[in-house]
């Protein structure tokens, strides 16, 4: 402790670092998990702070005392049909939300997930329709995918709509992550997202292994101290932030929990910073100016490498073309071409074994595990209208329009791209992109 005197007063700190733990969910979770210790409210409550959401002692007992149903799998006959219709719904489109469970008869490991829609998210694992890179993500899906739907049992949990919401689900799902036996689930904290902004991944470059998660820019200002503006230009980028970290938007189900401390990551990017501002390097990486066919300002395609971001807008402008650095920035960030140039970091920039990040991450933006949300896609493709069991099948957003003019139903843009974005129900009908 050190004492600072002056006048009537004496200011004290401690220069002891507070404890790392206290705003890592990860590792809250992982401390209680290795306890043994009964999951109680509070410790689920603490465990979820940062994502503002919260349980009362109340809606927890109601939620344990839903009764999860088992189900037969692979479904092969009319009744277990039947029942899954019944737990899950009918449609991927409109249904129920609660929470799975899958457990491995062999070896007794588990997996638990929630949905807002069960049935949408079940018939991905049945399916097996997810990306390549997800056959070794993790421990479920490779589990899953060597040893198929008959080597699990599974188990639903259906939340009645008329007492709990679809939040709630989360709630089931982190008591149950809380317990030893569900270790066939990489990260042990649900993502219940944020009031107060979109949550940002810290991963190593591989990523492989999962440094931070916090539930917001705020948060990732405060407790890391990158600012928001720096975390908007980094956040899936593709550009690794202070030459060793990833941050990113998603999930990634394959990393794994990182052991060292939110205090030891603070003072390996202090040093990283430190490091930076020695060297002189902040705003000289360099880069290389790919110029294209047809480029109306060079005649030749070819390389050019170029020290740093001034040095090849300084470049462009004596070409003719009027650069900002903040766009030539926006375009190295999202890897966009402009005017047949393309400009990318250089390997001399970039650390070792960093070549196919750029792979993973647009791999994993395309799919992220756990988003029940259909996309707004691109114009002119087929869109397939149900109702009653019934499909209609149109070339475009046009086309569909007309033909609801045609039977004297009223159906704008609008309205189109809110039921196609969130599957809800439009005058009887569903809206599905093909």
């Amino acid at each position: 402790m050190h004492n600072f005197i002056h006048k009537n007063y004496i200011r004290t700190f401690s220069t002891n670092p507070r404890p790392s733990f206290t705003n890592n969910p990860e590792a809250l979770a992982s401390e209680h998990i290795n306890s043994r210790k009964p999951t109680t409210l509070s410790v689920i409550n603490k465990i979820l702070l940062n994502q503002n959401i919260s349980v009362s002692e109340l809606k927890l007992k109601e939620l344990l005392k839903v009764k999860g149903v088992y189900i037969d799998i692979p479904i092969s006959t009319p009744e277990n049909k039947n029942l899954f219709n019944d737990l899950t719904g009918k449609s991927q489109y409109k249904g129920f939300f609660g929470v799975y469970i899958f457990t491995h008869k062999r070896t007794g490991q588990k997996y638990v997930g929630s949905s807002n829609l069960l049935r949408r998210r079940l018939d991905y694992y049945f399916k097996g329709d997810f990306p390549a890179v997800f056959h070794t993500a993790g421990k479920f899906l490779p589990l899953l995918k060597t040893d198929g739907l008959e080597a699990f049992t599974l188990q639903i949990f259906k939340l009645d709509n008329s007492k709990f919401s679809s939040k709630d689900a989360l709630i089931l799902e982190q008591y149950f992550l809380l317990h030893l036996e569900y270790n066939l689930n990489t990260l042990r904290v649900v993502n219940a997202g944020s009031s107060i902004g979109n949550g940002v991944y810290v991963y190593d470059l591989t990523c492989s292994t999962l440094y931070y998660h916090a539930s917001s820019r705020i948060e990732l200002k405060r407790i890391l101290k990158i600012h928001t503006e720096t975390s908007k230009k980094y956040i899936d980028s593709k550009n690794p932030y202070l030459n060793k970290f990833l941050l990113l938007s998603f999930l990634i189900p394959s990393a794994s929990q990182s052991n060292i401390s939110t205090q030891e990551l603070i003072e390996i990017m202090q040093k990283e910073r430190q490091k930076i501002y020695t060297l002189g390097t902040r705003r000289n990486i360099p880069v290389i100016l790919e110029i294209k066919k047809d480029n109306i300002f060079v005649n030749k395609p070819t390389e050019l490498y170029f020290d740093s971001l001034t040095a090849c807008i300084e470049y462009l402008r004596d070409l003719g073309l009027v650069m900002k650095r903040e766009t030539l920035s926006k375009y190295l960030k999202e890897g966009k071409e402009f005017k047949k140039f393309f400009c990318k970091y250089s390997d001399k920039a970039l650390p070792d074994n960093f070549e196919n990040v750029g792979l993973i991450i647009d791999e994993y933006k395309k799919a992220k595990e756990g988003t029940d949300s259909i996309k707004v896609n691109k114009k002119n493709k087929p869109i397939i209208v149900v109702k009653d069991n019934e499909k209609k099948e149109f070339e475009s957003i046009s086309d569909t329009i007309k033909y609801f003019d045609s039977i004297n139903i009223k159906l704008d843009r609008k309205n189109l791209y809110l039921s196609l974005k969130d599957g809800k129900l439009y005058k009887g009908y569903y809206f599905i992109y093909k």
